[in-house]
């Protein structure tokens, strides 16, 4: 079984617990959480109900961790400012990663692309996790192609208590539009949320956020034109379907290098094992 670490025991991460916990190919030996949680010493058992023992560790001791068990792979569901610290102790270290967090900005993944080729480890980028919004994002950029000249609204909901907004995966979804437009980095405008007089522009992609309840996530994308509309919907009914795509991701990533999305996860064929270095741009 392949030795794994968690790193987060949010609402996701306990869901990815369970499914690591009853997987066959993977062995759970460490879960990781924040210098100030009062996780921290605390079993699985007692936080989650899991039929575990395993106690949680702080990531200021990720590095005995890493020695004490001799985990292969690190899943994260953490936020953007822990992922980066934890992953540089374990890329130093040649633990390859599965990133399942939200909410990074362009130079935090610039700086987690800049780990993975510095020591030459593999990491699945993937805040868009579950292989449902993969399928809407490819439908999506389909879609893009055949009405380029309809407008296009995205949508998405989410538990009141996600702390970033927009999602990771409706900007996704938005640049992966502009992208099958064949739009230029200055014709890709965003807006989000409208109010007052706003006139639209004919290459902006409105995003608008919900936060409210207990709503898994929900990801609506409207293509509008003059006399019709198409609507694409994805709904997550459970986190179950991000602890599967974490497991599908890690699977992958096992025995590769380089820095992969859950898109080329899905669909990537290879010989050699090696990953697309030019994503390390």
């Amino acid at each position: 079984m392949i030795k794994t670490c968690l790193l987060g025991l949010g609402r996701t991460g306990k869901v990815v617990a369970e499914e690591l916990l009853s997987s066959r190919e993977f062995d759970l030996v460490s879960v990781i959480a924040g210098p100030k949680s009062k996780k921290i010493n605390k079993s699985l058992r007692e936080l989650t109900n899991l039929d575990s023992e395993l106690l949680v560790s702080s990531s200021t001791s990720l590095a005995e961790e890493i020695r004490k068990n001799k985990f292969a792979i690190a899943i994260d569901f953490s936020s953007p400012e822990a992922c980066l610290k934890n992953a540089q102790v374990l890329a130093e270290n040649g633990i390859h990663m599965v990133v399942g967090t939200t909410g990074f900005n362009k130079i935090q993944v610039y700086e987690l692309k800049n780990l993975v080729q510095h020591y030459k480890i593999g990491l699945v980028f993937a805040p868009n996790i579950s292989v449902g919004i993969n399928a809407l994002l490819f439908i999506a950029k389909s879609l893009a192609k055949l009405v380029p000249d309809y407008d296009v609204e995205i949508m998405e909901s989410h538990h009141r208590n996600k702390v970033d907004s927009p999602s990771g995966t409706a900007i996704k979804i938005a640049t992966e539009i502009h992208n099958a437009k064949g739009k230029s980095e200055k014709e890709k405008k965003n807006v989000f949320g409208r109010k007052g007089a706003t006139q639209r522009e004919n290459s902006e992609i409105g995003i608008h956020a919900v936060r409210a309840g207990g709503i898994t996530g929900v990801h609506q994308v409207l293509f509008a034109g003059e006399h019709d509309e198409i609507e694409i919907i994805h709904r997550s009914y459970s986190r179950k379907v991000f602890a599967a795509g974490a497991l599908t991701a890690a699977s992958f990533i096992l025995n590769r290098k380089g820095f992969f999305s859950m898109e080329e996860v899905l669909s990537y064929e290879d010989k050699d094992q090696e990953g697309p270095i030019e994503n390390l741009a």
